[in-house]
């Protein structure tokens, strides 16, 4: 799987010599992933790694433990982290969008700052073909035309995404094997969101 994602880093030129990569970490299993590609990708390309964690402010003491796990994740890699603790449901309310949007413009916004923070090059998200197929449909269904009819891009901007070549079942495979651990959110077990 790592020489998966290798290839698709080359292929989509995601990585370059020196870069310093903020990197989203939520603690569930692709974010833990990408976690764990780029400690070994770090290597070969002498990149300098910033984890944030987001606590949305909804699963209160599942969303601390999930802080917390994060925090001893980078702590024994020794990779600086920074957490930014959101009320999603408040500012959903407050800005008439879905708790889901509300989170991810939190998240984009925690991950820019610490990009501009730490003089970052890149931003590191974990999506996978699972999620790149979810867009395509969402976007499909609300009625989108011929140009919004995409995926997730590879790369955009300074945010790159080198666990979208791999579907989930691969990426929880590579957890299982290499014996790395994950918190699994209880949100993603239900149809609410």
């Amino acid at each position: 799987m790592l020489n998966k994602v290798r290839s698709y880093v080359l292929q989509h030129n995601m990585l370059s010599l020196g870069d310093r990569i903020v990197v989203g970490v939520s603690g569930g299993a692709d974010s833990v992933c990408l976690f764990d590609v780029l400690i070994k990708l770090s290597k070969e390309y002498n990149l300098s790694l910033f984890v944030v964690h987001v606590n949305h402010g909804i699963r209160e003491e599942e969303a601390s433990i999930d802080q917390d796990f994060v925090e001893e994740l980078c702590k024994k890699h020794n990779i600086t982290y920074s957490c930014v603790k959101e009320d999603v449901p408040s500012i959903a309310k407050k800005e008439g969008l879905s708790e889901e949007e509300a989170g991810r413009n939190a998240r984009y916004k925690a991950l820019n700052n610490s990009y501009i923070e730490n003089k970052c090059t890149k931003i590191a998200v974990a999506h996978n073909k699972n999620d790149n197929a979810e867009t395509f449909l969402f976007n499909l269904f609300r009625g989108s035309g011929i140009t919004g009819l995409t995926g997730i891009p590879p790369v955009r901007d300074s945010i790159i995404r080198p666990l979208l070549c791999l579907e989930r079942e691969e990426i929880e495979l590579y957890l299982s094997k290499n014996h790395i651990s994950y918190r699994i959110d209880s949100t993603n077990l239900t149809q609410e969101y």
